[in-house]
């Protein structure tokens, strides 16, 4: 049987998208924040990624000012780094310390990678579209590098486990592959 889904809950529907850590700001000012609301939007060269993000948050006024941004991608080691990097603002605290994350130099743009993170693409964003209460960020990516013990043209489900936001405090993980 299946039912009406409010139009409020439609984007479950589709999601769980993978979860990343966007980077922000610069040297001695950089942010974190969680993000799911996004999805390449081309492929190739090249490569673009949209993002779906509040103007409220810090990260948006650091991105605004910069035009830069560090689309991180943590596994399930990071879960609690993650969920907490969502909770608090960056305008007060310094969230790589209070995460225990490691900011090391992106070699293209001004916002730092996350080492704990398995994969990383390093961004220009080239529209900012608002809609409604949100921004919708069209970024270009500029450099792109992941772990090749996890990356190998796609993630090896097997060995690194993307997470995915289901709500609230709920994640799940991507965790086997199968094939048609």
């Amino acid at each position: 049987m299946k039912r009406e889904v409010p139009i409020s809950k439609a984007k479950w529907i589709m999601e769980p998208g993978c979860v990343l850590l966007v980077t922000s700001g610069e040297s001695g000012n950089a942010n974190v924040m969680t993000i799911s609301w996004q999805t390449p939007i081309r492929s190739g060269e090249p490569c673009h990624v949209l993002l779906v993000i509040n103007p409220a948050r810090y990260t948006c006024e650091l991105i605004m000012k910069s035009g830069q941004l560090v689309i991180n991608v943590p596994g399930s080691d990071l879960l609690g780094q993650v969920h907490r990097a969502g909770t608090v603002s960056g305008r007060e605290v310094d969230k790589f310390e209070r995460l225990g994350l490691t900011a090391v130099p992106a070699q293209k743009v001004a916002p730092p990678l996350i080492d704990e993170c398995a994969a990383h693409l390093e961004c220009e964003v080239e529209r900012n579209v608002e809609l409604g209460h949100h921004r919708l960020l069209v970024c270009r990516v500029v450099r792109a590098v992941a772990d090749d013990a996890y990356f190998n043209g796609t993630w090896d489900p097997e060995r690194f486990h993307t997470l995915h936001y289901l709500g609230g405090k709920r994640y799940g993980l991507l965790c086997n592959s199968t094939e048609a």
